[in-house]
């Protein structure tokens, strides 16, 4: 039987909520959260967002404590740097090293995650993601208020990847007060972008305008910084979030800028009554749990970008041995008791014959 997952996605508005099982989406649900709960992907007011998910698990009567959480990348930077081959046991420090290099901000104001990618030969290519302390701290703290137990963290960026079904393409999300763009390339995301609105009460067209501007400006910085292997108009754009809604949008962003434009959607099935597009960063995380464990899926990178602080302690030498150890105790003790009845039974036998013969 497949195990359920339960993925939480928060951001500045709201908190979408959902479960799976194997793959199926079972259950979901949304709250919203009031205006400056949650401001630019930082949580303000822990202990307010901890009450709404507290609300919202027990709305669904959802009993498990451990999740997987996804938040903005807003803030996030991610970056694939190379090296040369270099022993296991020198690798992590090496790329703490040049991780500090080339982030534009401090390490210690980073919580930083890396992993292995495909990369040249007799050559060591890493991907790295960094969080903000700040946001982290925030969020980890809301999360143990509500009393919840995260095993998995990512960023939507990474998780939109997941769920597109091509190793090569780019993906736009537009969100009420942000959007990004990833550039997929052979299943690395080599180019990712989270960008704020300039202002939360623009309209549908200004809101085009700025991605349309953004996004031939990614296009043109790759193809600029990669001549080798440049984005064609070959390549798919699939797009998700408020530009699903609108068809006749896309399909102008798809005119205009010369690229094959679709939505997005969904490899995990679902009722035909789920709007599957407000959720495609919990599917993302729901693959995330499925596809990391044995390496499938289009994307490569399977980051858990949670903070050793913050991740489940394995139990102690001590621990580990005090359960063998009470069991064994256990069965010297009833050895011994069924040891001493049998004494008193044998005792009393003799003492019978005794008698007899007296």
């Amino acid at each position: 039987m497949a195990k359920k997952v339960v993925t939480l996605y928060i951001d500045d508005t709201s908190l979408r909520l959902m479960v799976t099982e194997g793959s199926q989406i079972r259950d979901w649900a949304e709250t919203p959260l009031k205006p400056g709960l949650v401001k630019n992907a930082v949580i303000l007011n822990e202990a307010l967002v901890a009450a709404n998910i507290k609300s919202l698990f027990k709305i669904q009567r959802l009993k498990t404590r451990k999740i997987l959480v996804g938040i903005s990348g807003l803030h996030c930077l991610s970056r694939s740097i190379t090296l040369p081959q270099l022993p296991r046991t020198l690798l992590s420090e090496a790329v703490m090293r040049e991780a500090k290099r080339v982030l534009p901000v401090p390490s210690d104001q980073l919580y930083i995650s890396w992993q292995p990618i495909p990369g040249p030969e007799g050559k060591v290519r890493v991907f790295l993601m960094a969080i903000p302390r700040k946001v982290a701290d925030a969020l980890f703290t809301a999360l143990h208020q509500a009393g919840l137990k995260p095993y998995l963290l990512d960023i939507k960026p990474l998780l939109l990847a997941k769920v597109v079904n091509k190793a090569t393409a780019i993906i736009v999300d537009v969100q009420a007060t942000e959007f990004d763009i990833v550039v997929l390339i052979d299943g690395i995301p080599e180019l990712i972008r989270t960008i704020a609105f300039p202002s939360e009460t623009l309209g549908s067209q200004e809101k085009l305008l700025v991605i349309k501007d953004e996004l031939h400006r990614t296009i043109q910085f790759y193809n600029v910084n990669n001549k080798e292997k440049p984005i064609t108009s070959s390549i798919p754009i699939f797009v998700s979030g408020e530009l699903v809604y609108e068809p006749r949008t896309y399909q102008a962003v798809s005119d205009e800028l010369g690229y094959p434009v679709s939505p997005l959607s969904s490899p995990l099935d679902y009722p035909p009554w789920l709007d599957a597009s407000r959720y495609f960063i919990n599917i993302g995380l729901a693959l995330q749990g499925l596809w990391s464990r044995n390496g499938e899926g289009p994307s490569v990178v399977h980051l858990n970008a949670i903070p050793s602080r913050y991740r489940a302690k394995p139990p102690s030498l001590a621990k580990r041995l005090a359960v063998p150890a009470v069991l064994a105790a256990i069965a010297l003790i009833a050895f011994m008791v069924m040891r001493i009845e049998g004494t008193y039974g044998d005792s009393a036998l003799m003492l019978q014959q005794m008698n007899v013969l007296n």
